[in-house]
């Protein structure tokens, strides 16, 4: 029983580096956890950076796309007065070709 209680230096040499070891860890674990959160603070910032962007993308989108909608309003307006002006010159000449053979006749 004496040899189990006994403690000799190789013991507290073994204690030792395991404390050391153990803070070793932790220390360089506590770092690599700072670097990490740094670059997850980057990243959270470039990702909001995105997200601005991507919002300005989104309403730069609709903006074309209303345009689109009044380019092609516009376009079916012309049309329509197109085929009005076609429509009135039809009238016209039937009536002017009309009144021209009254008059010779």
């Amino acid at each position: 029983m004496e040899d189990f209680l006994h403690i000799n230096l190789g013991n507290v040499l073994t204690i030792i580096a395991f404390i050391v070891g153990g803070l070793a860890f932790v220390y360089t674990l506590r770092s690599d956890i700072e670097v990490h959160a740094q670059r997850i603070q980057m990243i959270a910032d470039r990702f909001g950076i995105v997200e601005v962007k991507m919002e300005r993308l989104s309403e730069v989108v609709v903006a074309l796309a209303r345009q689109e909608e009044r380019l092609l309003a516009m376009d079916q307006r012309m049309l329509a007065q197109g085929a009005r002006i076609d429509d009135l010159s039809r009238r016209l000449g039937i009536e002017s070709n009309r009144k021209r053979d009254t008059d010779r006749g």
